[in-house]
């Protein structure tokens, strides 16, 4: 993580996290949804600790700044562009 500005990203990573675990619902669609971004959201923190945030697990490069402020989540370069061309593209069905 090079960009001083991702710590910005992190925090609303963060914030999201709480809200999302707080999230009350029984309907089995919604839980299920609301755990796979809770997973999400933990493994983009995970990264965040281990200093790799923003950088694509494939190639080792450094993911654009105004990207990961859309898609914070992304963790390679691919799910980004398919994410930009698709929309949120769950990669785990």
């Amino acid at each position: 993580m090079t960009d001083d500005q991702y710590p910005a990203i992190i925090e609303e990573l963060e914030s999201s996290l709480k809200e999302l675990e707080a999230a009350d619902t029984s309907h089995p669609i919604v839980r299920k949804m609301i755990e796979e971004e809770i997973r999400d959201v933990r493994y983009a923190l995970g990264r965040a600790d281990m200093n790799s945030f923003a950088t694509c697990e494939m190639s080792g490069e450094l993911m654009p700044f105004e990207l990961m402020k859309m898609n914070p989540t992304s963790s390679t370069l691919q799910e980004m562009n398919d994410w930009r061309k698709y929309g949120k593209v769950h990669l785990h069905l």
